[in-house]
């Protein structure tokens, strides 16, 4: 029997926001920025809240500056049965509420340099399913908690040039739960679906890099650079419900490896300022999730509810994705900031059967808008909202016990981010 479905679920809990960036992609770190879309965030000279798409920005920074959100997530996400030969309920909504928190800060230390912290939290985003629903021997419940610490250091070589460089050190936590089909494949009477629930930690680590330029001054450039990072996830299995026949007794544990390549990745960013008042800003950024081929995990057992296996290879068939973002600013007082802008996020997943329902990929388009209010000098609130509509999410998942039944049908939906923020330059 085999359990590709089991590492599947483990490994794909990575991308426990599936509904918002392509990928694994994680990409709620500025209010600011999202009320435009990310548009022209590698270019935003001074921005701390830029830092993780590019670590030059903090030179822009000439006092001790402190940036904070909260990003709260909900929508309405769907399967719709479409032919499938597995039996079980409707979904019902995959996604719940999430709040995502980001603090950044930077301080100058003299001549140019800055040095500067990006902190990103993602914390109680799930996908959670109807513990019978069509797709259970996929996966019935994921959630993820990760934090990237991010220190790096810029320095202003003129006053129309700056690099930065730092480290990336990732932290994730994870627990999903799905069903094995021991039903189908033994004799009738004799099995029932067992239980799984998977638990794990690990880190990864890696380096930021970037440089901006100003070639006018009305113009800014930006491009930055995040290299890939390699996630080791000890998980600790627990089966249980599991039929006699099999001889396990009525439950068991098991502990797995599972390694998984996070791909590089490039920004790069412009803004422009047209009057006094109107700036416009654009974004490119590319995400070599080609590179990801396999998500490999080990078993400590090899048993028959793992199919016999210590380990399976788990190929995966992604590609490179895109994402393209216009927006602008508009300051129509000294004290508010108007914001709006669009963005398009490339699925990484095309055919039908590649795709799991751990993460129902899909080409994505935001709609967003933002305003900022300066209380004083000091202080000033950021307030931003995405509305994100999705493509029909195509799947043709096959049972991997075996059965050769098959989970069909698409998902639809949308979600809605609330962002909420302030800055304080001291």
């Amino acid at each position: 029997m085999k359990k590709r479905s089991l590492i599947l679920s483990l490994c794909l809990a990575m991308a426990v926001l599936p509904t918002y960036g392509a990928g694994l992609a994680i990409l709620e770190q500025s209010v600011s920025g999202l009320g435009r879309g990310l548009a022209g965030m590698a270019a935003s000279w001074g921005d701390p809240s830029a830092l993780y798409f590019n670590p030059a920005t903090g030179a822009g920074c000439e006092t001790l500056t402190l940036n904070t959100g909260l990003h709260v997530l909900t929508g309405d996400v769907q399967f719709h049965d479409d032919g499938s030969t597995l039996t079980g309920k409707k979904s019902g909504d995959i996604i719940g509420t999430s709040f995502i928190p980001n603090l950044d800060f930077v301080v100058p230390v003299g001549d140019g340099l800055t040095l500067n912290m990006a902190m990103t939290a993602t914390s109680g985003t799930a996908t959670h399913y109807n513990s019978y629903w069509l797709g259970r021997y996929f996966s019935t419940e994921t959630s993820i908690s990760v934090l990237e610490l991010a220190p790096s250091v810029s320095y202003a070589i003129t006053d129309e040039l700056a690099i930065g460089f730092g480290f990336l050190a990732q932290y994730c936590d994870v627990l999903m739960k799905q069903k094995i089909n021991t039903t189908d494949t033994l004799p009738a009477g004799y099995g029932h679906d067992t239980h799984l629930k998977m638990e794990g930690d690990g880190w990864a680590y890696g380096f930021t890099a970037g440089i901006m330029y100003k070639p006018t001054d009305s113009t800014t450039l930006g491009l930055g650079y995040r290299s890939s990072m390699q996630h080791t996830v000890k998980a600790k299995a627990r089966f249980s419900n599991i039929p006699e026949v099999l001889r396990l007794g009525t439950s068991y544990s098991d502990h797995a490896r599972i390694s998984m390549d996070q791909p590089q990745s490039i920004t790069f960013g412009i803004q422009q300022k047209v009057t006094d008042k109107l700036t416009l800003m654009a974004d490119i950024a590319w995400t070599d999730w080609s590179t990801l081929k396999d998500m490999p995990v080990k078993f400590d057992k090899a048993t028959a509810v793992t199919g016999g296996k210590h380990r399976d290879p788990n190929h995966m068939k992604w590609h490179d994705s895109w994402r393209f973002s216009i927006g602008g600013e508009y300051a129509l007082t000294e004290k508010w900031t108007l914001r709006c802008g669009a963005t398009f996020d490339e699925r990484t997943v095309t055919v039908h059967s590649d795709k799991k329902t751990m993460m129902p990929d899909s080409n994505r388009y935001w709609v967003c808008c933002g305003f900022s209010y300066k209380w004083n000098e000091h202080l000033t609130f950021d307030l931003g909202y995405n509305h994100i509509f999705f493509e029909p999410s195509h799947i043709k998942q096959t049972d991997a016990s075996g059965s050769g039944k098959i989970l069909k049908g698409k998902f639809t939906g949308y979600t809605n981010l609330v962002s909420a923020g302030l800055k304080y330059t001291f």
